[in-house]
């Protein structure tokens, strides 16, 4: 099918990033939040994003045509009529589920079900609704206006037509798409990052390494452009945290136990670098200044 419009359910840092971006190519699209507040800033956040990218030559629209692709709703039934429905709220397997149970009730029955979840399997949402053969997941990378990649996964029940159709559309909001063959918690590149990073973590745990080093040895030796703590920092240590923990109960044999260290941090609201704090030391301007520790 053709996909012509676009819900975002959760105006966090990716929901309102992945709305951007669908704006930016072109798509109608409402941002949906129950929250008032979080929408408010989602729209500054966007407005403050898509100024810079106009600025830079990054976006050729300008500001104001982009943003009025952009609507925001406080309730579920403004995604009713979307030939797209992308869930980003918290990642909980029961919220995400409800989401799904009133998006199946409320979507037009042609309309495609996505998630952006980065570690829970697709079917495991599918499962909250009657069907699954439209239920994809749709994995955006953040800041979701800069980075290319999306993780596409289908569930063992997707309709290969859907899968194509999220394929076109993940070239047509200008990203890089990779296919996850099989539905597994963490998919592929969190699988990948999450024994990187943890191992890190460990390394600065034991002692073995000083954090500036063990970042600096992954980008000099394995051309990151930053390494796994500072991006750990970046995406926010309790996000992190979360997404191990979670990845580690869907699948304890293969994927690790988040490490004390990341526990202790999180619990001390040592957050990376939203809160100026984690691994590194950041200043109000998001600039890295050092180690914290």
């Amino acid at each position: 099918m053709s996909i012509q419009t676009v819900a975002v359910v959760g105006s966090g840092f990716m929901g309102s990033g992945i709305a951007q971006v669908c704006a930016q190519s072109g798509f109608p699209v409402c941002l949906v939040d129950i929250d008032e507040q979080r929408l408010a800033h989602a729209q500054k956040s966007i407005r403050w994003s898509v100024e810079k990218l106009v600025s830079k030559g990054v976006v050729a629209d300008a500001v104001d045509e982009v943003l009025g692709r952009v609507s925001t709703a406080r309730h579920l039934e403004a995604a009713a009529e979307a030939d797209l429905a992308i869930e980003a709220v918290y990642e909980q397997i029961a919220l995400k589920q409800e989401v799904f149970a009133q998006l199946h009730h409320l979507c037009k029955a042609e309309a495609i079900l996505a998630s952006n979840t980065s570690t829970i399997p697709i079917a495991k949402l599918a499962q909250a609704t009657k069907r699954p053969d439209r239920v994809i997941g749709m994995h955006f990378f953040g800041p979701v206006p800069l980075m290319r990649l999306l993780e596409i996964t289908p569930n063992p029940r997707t309709d290969e037509a859907v899968t194509q159709s999220i394929v076109d559309f993940a070239y047509a909001v200008g990203k890089n798409p990779i296919l996850v063959r099989q539905d597994i918690p963490g998919f592929l590149m969190n699988r990948i990052f999450g024994a990187m990073a943890c191992e890190a973590i460990r390394l600065v745990e034991r002692g073995a390494g000083s954090i500036e080093e063990i970042d600096q040895g992954m980008c000099d030796g394995f051309n990151m452009r930053v390494g796994p703590l500072c991006i750990a920092d970046l995406a926010g240590l309790d996000i992190s945290l979360n997404a191990f923990n979670v990845m580690h109960g869907l699948d304890p044999e293969y994927l690790p136990k988040a490490p004390a260290l990341l526990e202790r941090l999180v619990r001390e609201g040592h957050l990376g670098a939203k809160s100026g704090q984690g691994f590194y030391i950041w200043d109000e301007n998001g600039k890295r200044r050092g180690p914290a520790f």
